[in-house]
């Protein structure tokens, strides 16, 4: 072969080798795209983590631990608890914003952990921006409580007494949602009572039967027993519907509040960043195991209601939540730190 015919296969390979020579962000890009759905198809891969952002042994342990039997047979992975509580809710809110944007850390939170930054000055995370919506896990409704020294059996009677007496009787709160939406009825019912905090729900069912606070607002797993009891009389519940396991109790729309409708929730949360395709995956294996199974009879046993929706059905309650109580946090200037 001569010169001639190897410079001309020269400055053929040459302008093949221009034609598909990439730049190399180009390339680096090519291999992510085509690397999100090996991802998505082999995730999960390893445990997961759950952070519970309060002690063991309360209602949200109970319930991700109900709700994680199943839901580990539907990912195929182990599921590890995670308590790390303190500042209500704050410090295992803190440290969930903060984890790797993967799938395998996710965070429990609940209608009450989710405002409290909104109680503080400067709060070390924004719920809508640090973290990603996977799925709501159960809602309760509340029950306005009296104990038998309140002389009412409804709750028509109950605004008179308290309306003659102001300041006279205490109400008390377990945690920072149950002194915000007493303060949201109260302000409706225009009635003045006086606030005393207890930490934990267990501490104020103590004051209530030792009369200390003579009123509450408390979720199905405490009060209920008590009711049942005769140590509690339950006035009304704040949810639309009456409750299935106090069917007697009027809402407190049928007495006049109309459209007050307030229910409990608890619900997980990614951190931000999280590829939408593993949260739809997480939302569906969630979503799953409370339908059907030992986790959603475990949960109905105890009082609570399963409560499957989309990750943009839980975002919008977040939002709506937010918002809310976030105007009632203003108007009665509650304060907390971190």
């Amino acid at each position: 072969m001569d010169s001639g015919v190897n410079d001309e296969l020269a400055r053929r390979m040459g302008r093949q080798g221009r034609r598909v020579r990439l730049p190399a962000a180009l390339i680096g890009g090519v291999c992510v795209i085509a690397s999100l759905p090996a991802t998505a198809n082999t995730f999960p891969a390893k445990p997961l983590r759950v952070i519970v952002p309060f002690a063991p042994g309360g209602n949200t342990s109970f319930v991700m631990r109900a709700v994680a039997q199943t839901y580990e047979q539907h990912l195929g992975q182990p599921i590890v608890i995670d308590h790390r509580s303190g500042a209500q809710g704050v410090v295992g809110l803190q440290i969930g914003a903060q984890a790797s944007p993967d799938g395998y850390t996710l965070t429990l939170t609940d209608s009450a952990s989710v405002i409290v930054p909104a109680m503080m000055d400067k709060p070390p995370f924004d719920v809508l921006r640090d973290f990603a919506p996977v799925g709501q896990l159960i809602e309760q409704p509340y029950y306005f409580t009296v104990t038998p020294a309140v002389p009412a059996t409804t709750l028509a009677e109950f605004i008179a007494h308290a309306r003659a007496n102001p300041n006279r009787l205490n109400y008390g709160s377990g945690g920072v949602i149950g002194q915000i939406i007493q303060d949201y009825f109260f302000g409706m019912a225009k009635v003045q009572l006086t606030h005393v905090a207890y930490r934990g729900t267990a501490p104020l069912m103590g004051g209530l039967l030792g009369n200390e606070v003579q009123v509450t607002l408390s979720g199905p797993g405490a009060t209920i027993p008590q009711v049942q009891a005769g140590k509690l009389r339950a006035l009304a519940v704040t949810s639309l519907k009456r409750s299935r396991d106090l069917p007697d109790v009027p809402t407190l729309d049928e007495q006049g509040f109309r459209g007050f409708d307030v229910r409990g929730w608890y619900g997980l949360l990614a951190p931000a960043g999280t590829p939408s395709v593993i949260v739809q995956r997480l939302n569906a294996d969630l979503n799953r195991s409370l339908s059907a199974g030992p986790s959603a009879q475990l949960l109905r046993d105890r009082g609570f209601d399963p409560a499957p929706v989309s990750p943009e059905a839980f975002g919008k309650l977040l939002r709506s939540d937010l918002v809310r109580w976030s105007e009632v946090i203003r108007r009665n200037n509650l304060r907390t730190t971190p």
